[in-house]
């Protein structure tokens, strides 16, 4: 960690933040909880999660899986890639499908994996916890997140296409049209639910191999996994749902690179669509944060945003299973469901969804 994390003090404000969280997850002494981490992972996040789960005399044990292989390494606490440290451990993978509830703490990440939708498929319940105590406290999920996110999810899943402008070049649609709408509010008290501890946004994977047009990556936009602004424009041009061109200068080169290292052609493609309706999301958040501290929610989540991503979406009700994932937030975009202008470079624009 970029800052000496493992103090007494520390861990005395850790534990009582996830008691806060373990009671939203409507934890009780009959269940059984699993903290999922490995060598990577803040060991002091799952010794405080352990205790918190205590607490409530619930069932609680640490699993520690194996690190990443080597070819993951360089993408370790990314957030963003789909790791095979439950794949490669059958008896892991049964521990956790018995488990009412497992908490997330692993480095990398169980997102994107066949695995997690495999956990949850058994009724299990799951959070994903990462970011540092201040970004946890600062977009702790209140019921109003909640509310919010439920509203503009079912807006959502009333469309039938979404449609990206911005008025340096983009200008591209793709098909949602009975697809499944995705909610994340950062809590989880429901079997079979996953969340992702903070978060407040909604969105889809779109319809696959349809999708058409140009979606321009501003200056000042942000790219996950790397975490970081993008410095230069990047153009990605998109044909039958693929990003068939990505052109511009090192970013665009960066962004090549980092895909045709998976060697799968499944990278290229749309995975999610969706945006932003947290008001607590700060867009210039990791411009003091470690990048291998964070998942990076602030961008992610931030209110009226637009995010998009490329790769894996086989937990997002797909069928891509590829290693290769990462996300865009972009901020001076316009977001259509059909021919409605929804949100607007950090606006939300209906009435009746800018509560």
């Amino acid at each position: 960690m970029a800052v000496p994390m493992n103090t007494t003090y520390r861990t005395a404000q850790l534990v009582p933040l996830f008691m806060r969280m373990l009671e939203k997850c409507k934890l009780t002494k009959d269940e059984t909880l699993i903290v999922v981490a490995d060598p990577d992972t803040n060991q002091e996040y799952a010794a405080a999660m352990m205790a918190a789960g205590r607490s409530f005399e619930a069932d609680v044990m640490t699993l520690l899986l194996p690190p990443p292989p080597p070819e993951q390494a360089a993408f370790i606490r990314t957030g963003n890639i789909s790791s095979t440290i439950v794949a490669n451990s059958k008896m892991a993978l049964e521990y956790l499908k018995m488990a009412d509830f497992v908490v997330d703490m692993t480095s990398i990440g169980l997102l994107h994996t066949k695995e997690q939708v495999k956990v949850l498929e058994a009724g299990t319940r799951m959070l994903m916890v990462h970011d540092p105590p201040e970004v946890l406290e600062r977009l702790f999920p209140q019921d109003e997140d909640k509310v919010r996110v439920q509203k503009h999810a079912a807006r959502m899943r009333k469309a039938k296409t979404i449609r990206l402008e911005s008025d340096n070049g983009t200008d591209a649609w793709f098909d949602m049209e009975g697809q499944p709408v995705i909610e994340q509010w950062g809590w989880t008290d429901e079997p079979g639910r996953w969340d992702h501890w903070p978060g407040a946004f909604q969105y889809t994977a779109p319809t696959e191999n349809v999708g058409e047009g140009v979606i321009v990556i501003d200056p000042g936009d942000i790219w996950y996994p790397p975490k970081r602004y993008i410095t230069s424009p990047v153009t990605m041009t998109f044909e039958k749902g693929a990003a068939v061109k990505i052109e511009g200068g090192v970013d665009a080169t960066m962004i090549n690179e980092y895909i045709a290292g998976w060697q799968d052609p499944e990278g290229y493609m749309m995975s999610h669509l969706g945006w932003g309706t947290h008001k607590r999301g700060l867009w210039n958040a990791i411009l003091f944060q470690d990048p291998l501290d964070i998942i990076g929610q602030d961008g992610r989540t931030a209110w009226g945003n637009t995010l998009f991503a490329l790769g894996s979406n086989v937990t997002f009700g797909g069928t891509r299973t590829t290693g290769c994932h990462q996300d865009f937030a972009l901020k001076n975009h316009r977001f259509y469901l059909d021919d409605e202008l929804i949100a607007d470079c950090g606006e939300i624009i209906p009435d009746y969804l800018n509560d």
